[in-house]
């Protein structure tokens, strides 16, 4: 299940649409679908290599994105202590270590994913978008879409939360230990990243 519907997570939580108008419920909610079904929609007729696959989420974010945004929410603290050539190096490695930690898992073959937005609620920092990707009648999961603005003002999907795990905010943990762990050196995760790119091209 979760396999089925992996490319399409990847993709969206790196999309960015709209510039700002009021924000509320119904707007978020027409982010998720439209976000879902471009990237249903690129994805359909895999598996793709490696390479493909990162030209697509590449193409998707080129499309929509604000991967500098996600970038900084990634890294928090530490993206504002980057300099801007380090900024620069973790935005361009982000999309293909995500294709390389994530390649066996985009495979969206039959390209009929459809999205049912189930509700949203406003909160303070943004709004909570549940909805239920139906990949066939019976195959579906429900995740639930966090959606903010960027600082331009447009609607951003954050963050999208599984069986109460959230992509970004995990590997957010992982890569502020890998940091942390080396004092602060981002240069230490950078060759991480590097290293797990340069083994699955193998």
């Amino acid at each position: 299940m979760m396999k089925a519907v992996f490319s399409l997570v990847l993709a969206v939580v790196l999309l960015a649409v709209q510039p700002a108008r009021a924000a509320g419920g119904p707007e978020a909610e027409a982010l998720v679908r439209q976000a879902v079904a471009d990237a249903a929609a690129t994805f359909a007729g895999g598996p793709y290599s490696r390479e493909v696959s990162r030209d697509k989420v590449a193409a998707l974010v080129g499309k929509y994105g604000d991967i500098a945004f996600e970038s900084e929410l990634i890294l928090g603290r530490y993206w504002r202590k980057a300099t801007e050539a380090q900024k620069e190096t973790f935005s361009n490695l982000l999309i293909p270590f995500f294709v390389a930690t994530y390649a066996e898992l985009t495979d969206n073959s039959s390209g009929s994913t459809q999205v049912e937005v189930l509700g949203s609620e406003e909160k303070s920092d943004g709004v909570l978008v549940k909805a239920r990707m139906i990949m066939s009648p019976e195959d579906s999961v429900v995740l639930s879409f966090v959606i903010t603005r960027n600082p331009a003002g447009r609607l951003v999907i954050t963050d999208v939360i599984a069986e109460g795990a959230g992509l970004l905010t995990t590997i957010r943990s992982d890569f502020t230990s890998v940091v942390r762990g080396a004092g602060g050196n981002l240069e230490v995760l950078f060759d991480a990243m590097k290293k797990k790119i340069d083994t699955a091209a193998k």
